[in-house]
């Protein structure tokens, strides 16, 4: 695939498209169903505050681009399906929110093994974390085995769990500034109490 001009875009205006128009980044409650183009997308169990943590770390890119781990990218995050040309804004914004529903259905299989609810903030850290490293390498390290994470997690151990954020801040074996700053904001959400 040969990469195109690199064009961005507003991170802030693709959340208001799956949010309906809600960008208060307060709002700790979760988005429920999109509706994007007047077609119905899914629902969202995170809240607004999540997209932004995950759209902010992710950045917005109408081109197709090349990321860190050498995969073929474009939107926020997205590497799926990825065309040779711009992308639309809503266009975007729909495959955002299946990729966010992806990372959501990941943590909530690991919420269901404990059995106990997480609070909202805490969903919404590691639907984050999920999002950014994949739900296989959420669930598993390199050797196959679980992730301490993804174990405290399947335990209940959601506070211990919170604390594990800030380990995973190195890639390709290096301490990344986007990453420790992005676990920063997680691990900020997932003490929250709300």
């Amino acid at each position: 695939m040969k990469l195109t001009k690199k064009i961005i875009c507003s991170v802030t205006a693709v959340i208001g498209l799956v949010t309906g128009g809600v960008t208060v980044s307060n709002i700790a409650e979760p988005v429920g169903a999109v509706v994007i183009e007047q077609q119905a997308v899914g629902d969202l169990r995170v809240s607004p505050l999540a997209l932004e943590i995950i759209g902010n770390a992710e950045g917005c890119r109408r081109t197709p681009y090349q990321c860190p781990a050498g995969l073929i990218t474009n939107g926020i995050g997205n590497t799926h399906g990825v065309p040779d040309k711009a992308v639309s804004l809503e266009t975007i914004a729909k495959d955002w929110v299946r990729n966010i529903q992806d990372s959501e259905r990941c943590v909530t299989k690991a919420e269901a093994q404990s059995g106990k609810a997480m609070t909202q903030g805490q969903f919404d850290a590691f639907t984050s974390f999920a999002f950014n490293v994949g739900c296989t390498r959420f669930k598993n390290n390199a050797n196959g085995s679980s992730t301490q994470i993804y174990r405290l997690i399947g335990q209940g151990e959601y506070a211990r769990a919170c604390e594990e954020l800030k380990r995973w801040v190195y890639g390709g074996g290096k301490k990344l500034t986007g990453l420790v700053t992005r676990r920063g904001l997680e691990y900020g959400r997932c003490i929250t109490l709300d």
